[in-house]
């Protein structure tokens, strides 16, 4: 998890379960469209290089339930492309 992790802000931590769950059921969808290297954890981190300042638990919902496959997909090349992700089985 990030260094500032938004699941450790104090009016999101009690609902910290039900966001991994949000999350592993959006990576579950991308899935059945077709993406299956993606992983929870990248999911993850392409949501908190998303979220706007401040953050409210309705604006991480939104983040998580309206990505799309072609944005995270961007995010992903474009950070293969700077080299901060260096396996190759990630893009």
């Amino acid at each position: 998890m990030p260094v500032d992790d938004p699941l450790m802000q104090p009016e999101i931590r009690p609902y910290a379960d039900q966001v991994r769950f949000l999350c592993e059921a959006k990576v579950e969808e991308f899935r059945l469209m077709g993406y299956d290297s993606i992983d929870a954890d990248a999911f993850w981190a392409y949501i908190c290089s998303t979220l706007p300042k401040p953050l409210a638990l309705y604006r991480l919902v939104d983040a998580i339930l309206s990505a799309k496959p072609n944005d995270y997909m961007t995010y992903v090349t474009l950070g293969a492309l700077r080299g901060d992700i260096e396996r190759s089985e990630d893009v």
